[in-house]
């Protein structure tokens, strides 16, 4: 008579291995597209060096150059879902802060990013603070077809 629990060993292993390859659902493959960021004075229009521009959504941080730009920022496409029940929107949206001393907080909301496309560089204007200005806030309209689009579906 032979022993069983080489039997039920063997099989305890499979059932566990085939718990595990199904757990491993496929992850849809990242997308990504590119911005940069130019930053200069509100008022005298010159380029700010090393102004930082934050990304809270990947916790990135990027700095301007002399000429007051930001390198190419390679940034996920993370889906806007919010109007999805009205019109879905293939781009993808982030936020950006910048700080720079001297200068008032700028926020700009719903920033526009699409897959393996770069955007015309942002232009955010900074105006010198004596720590009286609030944060900048601007909120990035939807892109015009989007727009259009909707408009015509309940017109």
């Amino acid at each position: 008579m032979f022993n069983k629990k080489p039997k039920k060993i063997v099989f305890l292993l499979l059932v566990c291995a085939l718990f595990v390859s199904c757990g491993r659902a496929e992850k849809p493959e990242a997308r990504f597209g590119t911005l940069r960021v130019f930053v200069t004075d509100g008022f005298s229009e010159t380029p700010i060096p090393g102004a930082r521009v934050v990304v809270p959504e990947t916790g990135e941080a990027f700095y301007t150059g002399s000429d007051g730009m930001t390198e190419r920022m390679r940034l996920p496409v993370i889906q806007d879902r919010e109007y999805d029940r009205l019109l879905p929107c293939s781009l993808g949206r982030l936020t950006l802060i910048v700080f720079a001393e001297g200068y008032a907080p700028y926020m700009l909301l719903y920033v526009r990013i699409e897959a393996d496309r770069e955007r015309e560089p942002i232009p955010v204007l900074l105006f010198p603070d004596d720590g009286t200005l609030p944060v900048f806030t601007v909120i990035e309209a939807p892109p015009s077809e989007w727009a259009e689009e909707l408009v015509k579906r309940y017109r």
